[in-house]
């Protein structure tokens, strides 16, 4: 069961904890040096989970491009990733563009949604 905290929002570390693994995943960060667009990759490691959206969910997103890969990751709530919306990750050869970050930090998790970046995947990068 789920501690309270102070705010009475249960705290889902315990069991949150039962269903996570350790992930690695690379952030891209574009660096333009001497006009020329270059890339810095950084890897970070966490522990929480990463599976596809429903497709219910994927018909609900705005951005109408259900045929791509959308991915959801849930982490726990502790330390600092630095990750803001149009972001790129890289998980299992693959890059996404993050595109939503829902904090439950009062409940001990952080939530994000990823769309493959098929753009990017095709050779513009």
């Amino acid at each position: 069961m789920a501690r309270q905290t102070s705010s009475g929002m249960p705290q889902m570390g315990r069991a949150f904890a039962g269903w996570t693994s350790r992930i690695t995943l690379t952030k891209r960060t574009e660096i333009v040096v001497d006009a020329l667009v270059t890339y810095q990759d950084s890897q970070f490691v966490y522990n929480g989970t990463i599976q596809p959206l429903s497709p219910r969910q994927l018909n609900l997103k705005p951005e109408g491009q259900r045929s791509w890969e959308w991915l959801q990751i849930h982490c726990l709530a502790t330390g600092v990733w630095d990750l803001k919306e149009s972001d790129r990750i890289i998980w299992q050869g693959r890059i996404y563009k993050l595109m939503a970050t829902w904090d439950y930090s009062l409940n001990g998790f952080i939530e994000y949604h990823l769309a493959r970046d098929y753009q990017t995947n095709n050779g513009y990068c």
